[in-house]
């Protein structure tokens, strides 16, 4: 066993005292973001997306007129609280498989669900494969939250 003098061991713990610090607490808090949770002008609603495509059976395509008396007539009068209408392209492989590219109109419908404006958007969808003989109308339904 090997003893140190008493003055070594005295030197060896000073010199620990002025290594190691003196304050060793260290408090760390989280602090969250400043937005509110409780917005009372938030609401949660239902976002539709309804992606019309322009071209018909032959060849051809829905003209600009008859969109809008399809819009007039059959979307606005269902949801006259708001839609917005954008201009699109897309492409989808049709039922036999085939790359189908057109144009698209992407109307997009923000409301407050309910098994009357689910039924009025299956009316709509109806209405244009019916109308100009589409074989689908693409709906996307998402949950969000909006404020106004």
């Amino acid at each position: 066993m090997l003893v140190m003098p008493k003055s070594l061991n005295t030197l060896i713990l000073t010199a620990l005292l002025f290594i190691t610090p003196t304050y060793t607490n260290t408090f760390v808090r989280a602090q969250l973001p400043q937005t509110s949770t409780s917005n009372p002008s938030e609401k949660i609603l239902t976002k539709d997306e309804l992606y019309f495509g322009l071209s018909k059976p032959g060849g051809k395509t829905v003209s600009e007129v008859e969109w809008q008396l399809f819009l007039n007539r059959v979307i606005t009068p269902r949801f006259q609280s708001g839609l917005t209408v954008i201009d699109a392209y897309g492409q989808y492989l049709n039922s036999s498989g085939k790359l189908a590219r057109e144009k698209t109109k992407l109307v997009i419908l923000i409301y407050e669900n309910s098994p009357i404006k689910s039924s009025q958007i299956a009316e709509v969808i109806a209405s244009y494969k019916q109308t100009f003989q589409q074989e689908s109308v693409l709906r996307v339904t998402t949950t969000i939250k909006a404020s106004f």
